[in-house]
């Protein structure tokens, strides 16, 4: 049982590879939180989305004023609504 476990914890990791090389091979520009305060400051036109989880959302204190929360696993549903017009930044915590 034990070595069967072993191998669907391997297969699992092999077909994760591609998802994870792509997503670290994307080019997603990072803002400090300085720089999100300055934006909101300033008045530009910015969407912030909050995309933590249930319970990393729920249980925190920390909550950006005016984002919008969207669940990160309808990404693929949620992300077609989005305006094109706007810079968008997302965060997790």
């Amino acid at each position: 049982m034990r070595k069967s476990y072993s191998l669907l914890v391997v297969l699992w990791f092999l077909l994760l590879l591609p998802v994870v090389t792509q997503a670290a091979n994307t080019n997603v520009q990072r803002i400090t939180k300085e720089e999100l305060k300055s934006k909101i400051e300033r008045g530009e036109d910015i969407l912030i989305l909050d995309v933590r989880t249930g319970g990393s959302y729920t249980g925190s204190k920390v909550k950006i004023k005016g984002a919008v929360r969207m669940a990160p696993d309808a990404v693929d549903v949620w992300s077609k609504s989005l305006p094109k017009d706007k810079e968008i930044i997302t965060y997790c915590t």
